[in-house]
């Protein structure tokens, strides 16, 4: 999704500016991994959101406090980044929770179960794939990888997937083997990219966060 940037947003004035930042930043935050079917309006709007307790916590500080404008526009800024964490991290999953309670939805208003997979309220243990092939490939200890580059795994928001395989099975093997040397030093850990178009099946083990 691109958004225009018109010249006429640098003459705002600079809590205007501050605020339209903080609530980006915010959401960008909040929606890292699931962003992809917002439309314009679902941007828009929780921009605005974010953007409006960044904007009260600015002029809190400018208002009752001797702060200058520069530590009170860093302090509203990373203000907006810990409320986008906390959002993703709890507030999303206590309000899904609320409402499936509450018997008021069971939906989670993605557009696919797979986008489900970026939820950030549970740890990924381990990650098996069966290829079009017939085979299979696993990562059997993901948090191994967790400080490796795109660690423990990535799943692409096109349904095609990075991830450090371990073992392999094939098409007609009854167990999985282990794939030698995929930690060699000095040269590091080899990383495996999947397409969506070879994937047939995933599973994904997890575990509460």
């Amino acid at each position: 999704m691109e958004i225009e940037m018109k010249p006429e947003l640098l003459n705002l004035p600079w809590a205007t500016l501050l605020t339209v930042a903080c609530g980006y930043t915010g959401y960008y935050i909040a929606n890292v991994g699931i962003r992809e079917h917002h439309k314009a309006i679902d941007v828009t709007f929780s921009t605005l959101v974010f953007g409006f307790f960044s904007a009260f916590l600015y002029t809190a500080l400018r208002r009752f406090s001797s702060i200058d404008i520069l530590s009170a526009s860093a302090a509203t800024f990373i203000f907006a980044m810990i409320l986008g964490a906390l959002w993703s991290r709890f507030g999303r999953a206590a309000i899904k929770a609320a409402l499936r309670k509450s018997r008021t939805s069971y939906s989670d208003d993605l557009p696919s179960a797979w986008i489900a997979l970026f939820e950030a309220n549970s740890s990924a243990s381990q990650l098996t794939v069966k290829l079009k092939d017939g085979s299979w490939i696993k990562c059997e200890n993901l948090d191994k990888f967790k400080d490796y580059p795109n660690g423990p795994c990535v799943l692409g928001g096109k349904g095609d997937l990075l991830m450090y395989v371990t073992h392999f099975q094939g098409k007609d093997a009854d167990e999985f083997e282990p794939c030698p040397e995929i930690i060699n030093d000095p040269y590091g850990a080899e990383i495996t990219y999947i397409p969506s178009s070879e994937i047939v099946r995933l599973d994904y083990r997890r575990i509460k966060g």
